[in-house]
């Protein structure tokens, strides 16, 4: 970003640049000339088992777009979005024209976006209140983008709690799935510094005997020794229990699966995401099965058992009966609560990196 751009526009470009996206992979890229913001998936950032046709990463940019639109009322501009402008660039996801528009209203969300964190800490098992759930249901049908679900009842909570940790039972026990993961944990402050990307190990909420396995469990050939007497199981059977700790768990469902479908489904839970800060509620996305699901559903198998297989498929339709998807996509499920503040954050590359100025 070697030329200048003017103070609220780089707070709105700040913005952006703080939505969330799996792995932190932070997949997206900034064109800037004058007031309008081109928004461009990065398809290199993103070569994560979990992510089958960039879909991961096209719902990381729809929240993205969300936090540009929603720190451009701060600023006073009115933002324009339109999506894919260039029929011949699948990875131009959106021009964003900004102009200036003194009647604009700030939207109060604009001021949770560098506060929203994923935190994975246990919740306490508070119910929602009435005022609680209404806010969040108006939230996620703010764009009409998607059908929203929340699942409260404590046995459904914990149905789906169960569900969300099959993503470790088939992790811990697939070796790409493990080598991926572990690869992209950092163990040190220094190191998550240094790359800006991945998992650092406080984010991860471990306690101090778990945390300690942990780095026993990045060691394949004990991990495959470890995962003949179930141990996978044993730890997710163990996520499953915090992840039933939430007041809640919720899903967004689309119609279809297109990239579109997806840039416009991260818009809705970015609201969501930011309207549960602004209540002072805890938020972690349970979003591993879903993908892999959607690379099945693309005939991307290779690399899974049938027993793998078997339970992703189990589980996902699980959660569309307790959804009641009545086949819609379940793109995007996570956890709500409360629960005490989170041990670290991720870190985001300078936004020096993330925008090439045009004259």
């Amino acid at each position: 970003m070697d030329e200048k751009i003017t103070p609220d526009l780089e707070r709105v470009l700040e913005a952006g640049n703080s939505a969330p996206s799996g792995e932190n992979c932070q997949p997206w890229h900034f064109v800037v000339h004058g007031s309008t913001i081109e928004v461009h998936l990065l398809p290199e950032r993103d070569q994560s088992p979990y992510g089958w046709g960039q879909r991961a990463s096209y719902l990381a940019n729809g929240a993205v777009i969300e936090n540009i639109v929603i720190a451009a009322s701060a600023e006073q501009y009115r933002a324009e979005v339109h999506y894919f402008p260039n029929p011949s660039d699948e990875w131009h996801v959106a021009t964003i024209v900004l102009t200036k528009d003194s009647t604009i209203e700030s939207d109060p969300l604009a001021s949770y976006i560098t506060k929203r964190i994923s935190n994975r800490k246990p919740y306490k098992k508070d119910q929602l209140t009435g005022e609680e759930r209404k806010t969040l249901a108006n939230a996620a049908a703010h764009g009409g983008y998607g059908m929203f679900a929340l699942a409260e009842a404590p046995e459904e909570v914990g149905r789906l709690g169960r569900v969300g940790s099959t993503n470790e039972e088939v992790m811990l026990a697939n070796r790409s799935l493990h080598d991926f993961f572990f690869s992209h944990v950092s163990w040190t402050k220094e190191e998550d510094d240094e790359k800006k990307a991945g998992f650092y190990i406080k984010t991860l909420e471990l306690p101090p005997p778990a945390k300690l396995m942990f780095k026993i469990f990045r060691n394949w050939p004990i991990m495959r020794v470890l995962g003949t007497i179930g141990f996978n199981r044993i730890v997710a059977k163990q996520n499953a229990a915090t992840n039933a700790s939430a007041s809640a768990i919720g899903a967004f469902m689309i119609a279809r699966t297109e990239p579109l479908d997806f840039v416009k489904i991260g818009r809705a839970v970015e609201r969501l995401w930011l309207t549960a800060t602004s209540l002072g509620l805890s938020l972690q996305p349970l979003t591993g099965v879903l993908f892999f699901k959607l690379r099945f559903d693309g005939g991307e198998r290779d690399g899974f058992s049938s027993h793998e297989q078997k339970l992703v498929i189990d589980a996902y339709q699980e959660a569309s009966r307790i959804f009641h998807a009545d086949g819609k996509h379940i793109a995007f499920t996570f956890r709500i609560g409360r629960g005490d503040a989170p041990s670290a954050h991720a870190i985001r590359f300078p936004l020096a990196e993330a925008v090439t100025i045009q004259s």
